[in-house]
């Protein structure tokens, strides 16, 4: 009975990968990091035209696609990453 509980155990934590997250594709992350800075640029150029004070759907898109890209860049643990994030947060303005 022991003999058939250790390999059952053993063959859970094979399969499950003894728990651990899978590490977090980077490529995959930095192309979605790239979307995110061209949503930046192309909208943070119409939030430049919005009135003071006034309502601006375009810098609110800019400051989605910061905090999307800030997501896709912490489970990295990258220096690029990071200073595309604080780079992307600068231009919301928050």
């Amino acid at each position: 009975m022991k003999r058939q509980t250790a390999a059952i155990s053993f063959f859970f934590a094979l399969a499950l990968g003894c728990g651990g997250a899978p590490p977090p594709d980077a490529d995959a992350a930095f192309r979605a990091i790239q979307v995110h800075e061209a949503t930046i640029a192309h909208r943070g150029a119409e939030a430049e035209r919005c009135a003071p004070e006034a309502p601006c759907p375009a810098a609110d898109a800019v400051c989605e696609a910061a905090d999307a890209l800030c997501a896709e860049a912490e489970p990295l643990d990258d220096a690029d990453a990071d200073a595309r994030c604080a780079l992307a947060q600068r231009r919301c303005g928050r």
